[in-house]
């Protein structure tokens, strides 16, 4: 719908709405499959613009919000981890480019987006709930009352967090006919309860549902895999010992054992790597104006800030991003591991995907790089030894460029501690 478009009484039409809800740890793999039951967000992604192939631009949260709402990586809109700087001045935001034609600006967030983060910029209400509130009780009550209260045009972002370990299950959904696994039976429930968010708001409302970033699931809570993980970790993260050959052999060697998905054995929620299971996340956008289209093409992140400007008729500043349409072609997807779970930046990691093949390097490390033929390998499990793919990948990387002096270190340990990242 054009916000210039002149309605059928002389005046201009008014622009529609616009409602984000963003899912912390959505895999795109678990809901477009019928491993959950889902019938709103089956729906949505029918009568809208839907995307298998959209890539985070990290594995942790607050970098992956920062390139939704800014359309950039890392690099570029200054927050480098959960921790590390905070939003760019050099970088506007889809609450700042929002307000500017006229919308009031309104974010209901939790999990480490503090307004630390400068991500609060732009919006004209920003509420950080306790991680603890839940949509599944009187927090989505009040969200709910919050959305149909507003004044349009309006643009709400709410960040949900029930798929966030650890994983709490309502008990009506606590049963294997809504999925194999906690994480599988939670998404059952948060559908309905996404579908009750999008019930409040006004019919010319446009509707984002995106995941920041995915999650490894299969073997969260196997003792094995516990005690396996605690080893691997002491040795890289602290000793610096380069533990990826033994440890692929063993996740070769228990591929497929498990159930529901099929994660690496030696992994367990996100941040720690790059694979397409902690970056491979939904993105569907419906309502006015969208037609309904699958795009099956490899796409971003920071697409996502492009994508709903175009869709909301608004000019799409020089961003990294561009706008996805049902026709879009591959774009080489950047993607970073920088989760406090690492222990430091030099055991961060950073990779490009591109042409059915994926480029992993440790830029603090001493290490090779890792290679994955992904059509072949879908859960990269086993590096191939090809220099020239290696070369041509790697010159899709940007310049992984150097924090400033004086950047800022987030006063937040306290709170993250709470959250279990520390």
């Amino acid at each position: 719908m054009s916000a210039d478009a002149p309605g059928t009484d002389g005046e201009r039409e008014a622009p529609p709405n616009l409602l984000v809800v963003c899912v912390d740890c959505l895999r795109e793999d678990v809901l477009r499959t019928d491993r959950t039951v889902t019938p709103f967000l089956d729906d949505l992604r029918e009568r809208g613009l839907a995307c298998t192939e959209l890539y985070a631009t990290a594995t942790t949260t607050t970098p992956c919000v920062a390139s939704l709402l800014t359309g950039t990586y890392s690099e570029r809109n200054g927050l480098r981890s959960l921790r590390h700087g905070e939003l760019s001045a050099d970088v506007r935001s889809l609450a700042e480019l929002l307000s500017d034609a006229g919308y009031h600006t309104e974010a209901h967030v939790t999990g480490p987006l503090l307004p630390e983060t400068g991500l609060d910029r732009g919006f004209d209400v920003y509420r950080h709930r306790p991680e603890s509130a839940s949509v599944f009780g009187s927090w989505g009550e009040e969200a709910r009352a919050r959305l149909a209260d507003l004044t349009d045009p309006f643009a709400a972002v709410v960040h949900l967090w029930e798929l966030h370990e650890d994983v709490e299950v309502p008990d009506a959904y606590d049963r294997p006919r809504y999925g194999a696994t906690p994480y599988a039976r939670a998404l059952s429930a948060l559908d309905p309860q996404v579908r009750s968010l999008v019930d409040v708001v006004p019919d010319d409302t446009l509707v984002a549902v995106v995941g920041d970033h995915g999650e490894s699931i299969t073997h969260r809570h196997n003792p094995v895999r516990l005690l396996v993980k605690s080893l691997r970790d002491a040795l890289r993260y602290y000793g610096g010992v380069d533990t990826r050959p033994a440890v692929n052999r063993l996740n070769r060697a228990l591929d497929g054992f498990g159930p529901d998905v099929r994660d690496r054995f030696v992994e367990n929620g996100h941040g720690e790597n790059v694979l397409d299971a902690t970056t491979n996340v939904p993105f569907v956008l419906a309502g006015p104006g969208v037609e309904a289209a699958t795009v099956d093409a490899q796409v971003r992140q920071v697409d996502v800030l492009p994508t709903l400007l175009d869709a909301l008729d608004l000019p799409v500043p020089a961003v990294d991003g561009e706008p996805i349409r049902a026709d879009s072609e591959e774009r080489p997807a950047y993607m970073r591991a920088c989760g406090a779970s690492l222990h430091g930046e030099r055991n961060w990691a950073r990779g490009v995907r591109l042409g059915g093949a994926k480029y992993v390097e440790y830029p603090n490390r001493d290490w090779s790089p890792e290679v994955y033929d992904l059509r072949a390998d879908p859960r990269e499990l086993t590096p191939v030894d090809d220099p020239a793919l290696a070369a041509r990948l790697e010159r899709e990387l940007p310049p992984p460029g150097r924090p400033p002096a004086d950047e800022t270190r987030l006063d937040i340990d306290d709170h993250l501690r709470d959250l279990g990242y520390l």
